[in-house]
């Protein structure tokens, strides 16, 4: 027996033979379509990755430079501080008078008599004062004085004072140190 459901859907349709080569072309161009896409969205996605992680890694590295510049900036501070004042002590340096040759030449004046005062003035300017028992230890110390300008250790000497009190002689001496 026949059937008898009727089938109203075409089953085929007939394509004119243009559409058909074109149907093939549009199907090969949808394919290389969705490949180039894809693959950009794969390249896009990797390149994302790369870029992020040297992103990170940058980010990580100025975090550990600045640390580090951090740290370093009390150093740093220190050792400005300390360049600076070693600028001033070449400075004070540079001004100051060694006391040494002072002391040396009043020490041979005075041999080994007591000293009661010693003041350094201007010029290299030297006065002291020397207790003496006797009068030949009072020219002792003169001559002593004496020797030490004509060899040029010492200049411009001057008896400032000289006074007898009793036992004790005081020699009042003024000169100039030669450096």
């Amino acid at each position: 027996m026949p059937s008898q459901n009727i089938n109203l859907f075409q089953t085929k349709t007939t394509l004119q033979p243009f559409f058909g080569s074109i149907e093939e072309y549009i199907r090969i161009a949808s394919i290389i379509v969705l490949t180039i896409v894809f693959s950009g969205t794969v390249m896009a996605g990797i390149a994302f990755l790369v870029f992020g992680q040297k992103r990170d890694s940058m980010e990580k590295e100025k975090q550990q430079l600045i640390q580090q510049v951090k740290d370093n900036v009390a150093k740093e501070s220190l050792l400005v501080m300390i360049r600076k004042r070693l600028i001033s002590v070449d400075t004070i340096m540079g001004t100051q008078v060694s006391f040494a040759p002072f002391i040396t030449t009043t020490m041979k004046i005075i041999q080994s008599f007591p000293l009661s005062s010693f003041s350094m003035g201007q010029k290299n300017s030297v006065s002291i004062s020397v207790h003496v028992a006797t009068l030949e230890e009072a020219v002792a110390v003169l001559s002593t004085l004496m020797e030490m300008e004509q060899q040029k250790e010492i200049g411009n000497p001057v008896l400032q004072s000289f006074s007898m009190d009793g036992n004790k002689i005081q020699i009042g001496l003024s000169y100039t140190v030669i450096l």
